[in-house]
């Protein structure tokens, strides 16, 4: 189990941190998230700064309570870690499931990039990235007791996942945009 929670944690802190570095990578990309933030809420314009703002703290908080074992075996800092993912990822999910239902459409800036509207995509993806977080609480913290292979194995699939996951909307457009074949 602590391989499986080594794999989950780096896929959720590599997930996590190439959102806070599309959503804070310049002005546009962060106005860009609160206006989403504020369509998707719905919160008033005025509080839709500071919830963004708190989505990327917390997103950073996670990044920082997952991204090392902590030393003497404790595994609070990694739990909370992925409590945090957990109650983020669940809101994200809850978020996109109402936009989907009411017909609101707004572009997913979960990594500040993509100005695609959020639809069934983001839900498979939040629905994975939920289960790595559920899957890492038994060993979580635990990794520390993992052989240095082990635990590059277990980063080295964790970011594998990761690229997949983080990707994965641009890859969906691409095949989606793909002229058909014809046949000569």
């Amino acid at each position: 189990m602590d391989f499986v929670s080594a794999l989950s944690q780096a896929s959720l802190v590599l997930v996590f941190a190439a959102a806070i570095v599309g959503k804070i990578r310049n002005t546009a990309s962060f106005l860009a998230f609160k206006q989403a933030v504020a369509t998707l809420g719905p919160v008033p314009a005025a509080r839709a700064g500071v919830l963004a703002a708190g989505v990327v703290i917390a997103e950073a908080m996670t990044v920082l309570l997952l991204a090392d074992p902590w030393p003497h075996g404790d595994r609070l800092p990694a739990v909370i870690g992925l409590l945090t993912a957990i109650g983020l990822l669940a809101s994200f999910t809850y978020a996109i499931a109402h936009a989907l239902r009411t017909g609101i459409q707004v572009g997913c800036r979960c990594f500040g990039t993509s100005a695609s509207p959020v639809g069934p995509p983001q839900l498979i993806r939040n629905s994975v990235l939920l289960v790595l977080a559920v899957v890492a609480i038994p060993g979580a913290g635990e990794s520390g007791h993992l052989s240095w292979q082990a635990r590059f194995a277990g980063w080295l699939c964790g970011a594998t996942a990761a690229l997949v996951l983080v990707v994965g909307d641009e890859l969906v457009a691409l095949l989606r945009s793909a002229p058909p074949r014809t046949s000569i």
